[in-house]
């Protein structure tokens, strides 16, 4: 190879990193599926438990004019850690990934701290890096820390690459980010946005999605040396982008995606695997309002699912809470935690503590984070009154 041409030496190795890539692709979707490592849904561990409770705050920003996707992990001691993306503006060279944490017995929040740049990524991955966001946290069963996020070193999200770096000590120090080769050719356009779920193995299945030229929703599997072992296409054209797992019936693994820009349907879809995200079905239309903005859902008892998103076809000025109690029916809108016309609310994370409570996240007006907290109680309380509203509602339609 030495004795070719330069402009030939760079086609032969081009060919053989490709047919290496393909080779490994190939191999690694011969290893056998698992199945998934399902986290439990917690019931309220304090004495005062069927005390409805709700609390909101804004986390403090890091002085950023735009702040923005955030990203949550539970730690084992109850703390919160929390990632997002800040800057001048969406997209600039100055953004930074910042991460904090929410002290539980404290019940504050830390100043947040710059921890990645452009500048840092740069070196490190070896490329030039234009612009960062979507950071993304997971805590697995082994107690490590994961943390996914993007990269783009020329044009728009559209040119994504998708990097991991974890933890060993819950944060206190982190491996030197990498690349996943998510596809033989080019490697662009695979994004993340939402958390994945572990399987059995100790592998992760990562719910991605592409957007060049066409917009779908994809997975991959992802060893436990961080490594893609395989990518699942969960449906072509249109099937919706930024798709968010969570368990259904049984073992039933569920996706729930923002529309797409692509699409003439201005409603949240879903999509199902009855085989642990091996294979998906024909993606629905649910009932609930999307502007192309992302969601998030959770199961969070035997016959209860909540999912969080934007209930408006072409608005981001409201952030709703909707539950579920046969997801082969409509979702029930049951609260809005903010609306006003002129505001903008948008991507929302939700995760649950091992003491019960529920907490949701999102971005708030593009200067801060907002964290929103409650229990089971506040949860019933909300529905019985959801009830109660649709008997008076259904008692005045029947009088004449």
């Amino acid at each position: 190879i030495c004795l070719m041409p330069r402009f030939y030496q760079g086609i032969l190795w081009g060919i053989l990193v490709l047919v290496a890539v393909l080779s490994v692709l190939k191999a690694n979707d011969n290893t056998a599926w698992s199945p998934v490592l399902w986290q439990p849904a917690y019931q309220h561990e304090q004495a005062n438990e069927a005390i409805p409770f709700y609390d909101a705050m804004l986390i403090p920003n890091a002085g950023q004019n735009s702040t923005h996707s955030v990203g949550v992990g539970i730690l084992p001691n109850g703390d919160i850690m929390a990632f997002w993306f800040a800057g001048s503006r969406e997209g600039h060279q100055d953004v930074q990934i910042f991460q904090t944490t929410f002290s539980k017995i404290q019940q504050t929040w830390a100043e947040p701290q710059p921890m990645l740049d452009v500048a840092y990524l740069d070196d490190v991955l070896g490329r030039y890096i234009g612009k960062i966001g979507n950071p993304v946290v997971f805590l697995d069963s082994q107690q490590r820390l994961w943390l996914f996020f993007v990269t783009v070193s020329y044009g728009g999200w559209a040119g994504s690459n998708i990097n991991v770096m974890w933890s060993q000590d819950l944060g206190q120090h982190w491996n030197r980010p990498k690349r996943l080769i998510t596809s033989p050719f080019i490697n662009v356009s695979t994004l993340v946005r939402n958390p994945p779920v572990e399987l059995e193995d100790g592998s992760l299945l990562l719910p991605v999605y592409h957007e060049f030229v066409a917009q779908f929703p994809e997975s991959l599997r992802i060893s436990r040396t961080g490594e893609v072992m395989s990518k699942t296409r969960m449906f072509g054209h249109n099937g919706g982008i930024q798709p968010v797992f969570f368990q259904g019936e049984a073992d039933t693994l569920h996706a729930l995606m923002r529309s797409g820009v692509h699409s003439h349907e201005a409603r949240v879809k879903s999509i199902q695997s009855l085989d642990a995200g091996q294979t998906w079905q024909d993606y629905k239309v649910t009932n609930i309002a999307n502007p192309n903005a992302a969601v998030v859902a959770a199961r969070a008892g035997e016959k209860l699912w909540l999912l969080v998103a934007n209930d408006d076809e072409e608005s981001r000025d409201n952030m709703s809470l909707a539950v579920s109690h046969d997801l082969t029916k409509p979702w029930q809108m049951l609260f809005q935690f903010d609306q006003e016309k002129g505001k903008r609310f948008a991507y929302p994370a939700m995760i649950q503590g091992k003491d019960g409570l529920w907490h949701v996240f999102y971005t708030h007006e593009r200067k801060h984070i907002k964290h929103i907290r409650f229990n089971d109680a506040w949860l019933q309380q909300q529905m019985k009154q959801q009830v109660q509203q649709a008997k008076k509602a259904n008692k005045s339609a029947a009088i004449p």
